[in-house]
């Protein structure tokens, strides 16, 4: 996994109300070529007297801008954001949720999910009200997440909820019987949501070397991974969606890849690659086809956000 350039620190307090989101830094080793503003999708960058400047306000936090940087003078701001500690959850209050483009493309995998979470950790119950919305729980409530976006909004928008990965959860199971994978080598794209937890990252590893899994690491992963792409969408014409997607996968050493995201699947297969998605390689099920356009793809999520 790609070590951090910067130090991680923690990441200042979260304010109810206003999503987590984190953004993208330009340091004083600027050489002024401008690729970085040429290349962010949402303009967030502008020439100053002696570097480029990213404006903190309009960064997406897809770090496209740290990919093209010649010079490693953009990175990401150096936060780490914390999980709840598995000691700390209120069982009487714990839900799954698994977040809208699962329940959408994969509508049978959420209810294994769940079994699982019963059969080996606790009783968790079910929750499926979309992270945009009001989620209708108690102060103290704990949300085991498969989605980086729903982390960081149930996190941040409503108050007294905490956060978890599923993979976390899963991974501190102890003797858990998991698929054999007999070797399979892969390398691991990480949601972008999550590049402020690296436990989330060790997590994933993790449960992958004990499905007997060989991972290859990308250039940009764990806390240094960037956007498929997908995070463009409504930023710029579609065929500039695309293009960046392609650069994305191009990044990746292996055919196979692991993510841990709908969007993430759907940009993989447009970019050329096999995308492996994490729940199905741990409930040892093959995936389905996702042949959707990005126009389709964003449009049933839409309709599906607004409905739940």
């Amino acid at each position: 996994m790609a070590e951090n350039r910067n130090q991680d620190m923690t990441a200042p307090a979260i304010v109810t109300g206003y999503e987590d989101k984190f953004y993208y830094e330009i340091a004083d080793n600027c050489v002024m070529c401008g690729a970085c503003a040429s290349g962010c999708p949402v303009q967030a960058i502008e020439r100053a007297d002696t570097q480029y400047v990213i404006h903190s306000s309009f960064c997406i936090d897809c770090g496209t801008c740290s990919v093209l940087c010649p010079t490693g003078a953009v990175h990401r701001t150096p936060y780490m954001r914390e999980s709840i500690s598995l000691n700390q959850i209120d069982m009487s209050k714990c839900y799954f949720n698994p977040g809208c483009a699962l329940n959408l493309y994969k509508p049978d995998v959420p209810e294994k999910m769940l079994k699982l979470l019963q059969d080996h950790f606790s009783y968790v119950k079910f929750h499926n009200i979309c992270c945009r919305h009001d989620p209708g729980l108690e102060a103290g409530s704990t949300i085991i997440n498969n989605c980086a976006g729903c982390d960081r909004r149930f996190r941040s928008l409503y108050e007294g909820i905490n956060t978890i990965s599923y993979w976390e959860v899963i991974d501190s199971i102890p003797d858990l019987i998991l698929p054999d994978h007999n070797g399979l080598r892969v390398s691991i794209h990480d949601s972008c949501g999550y590049r402020h937890k690296p436990q989330v990252h060790r997590a994933v590893r993790s449960l992958l070397a004990k499905m007997n899994i060989e991972i290859v690491e990308a250039s940009f992963s764990g806390t240094e991974s960037v956007c498929c792409g997908d995070n463009f969408y409504g930023a710029v014409p579609n065929e500039q969606v695309e293009k960046r997607i392609r650069m994305r996968a191009d990044q990746f050493p292996c055919d196979n890849v692991v993510v841990y995201c709908i969007g993430c699947v759907r940009a993989m297969i447009s970019g050329g690659k096999v995308p492996l998605y994490l729940p199905d390689l741990l409930l040892d099920r093959t995936g389905e086809p996702m042949p959707d356009t990005l126009d389709e793809y964003h449009s049933k999520l839409e309709e599906y956000i607004q409905n739940h």
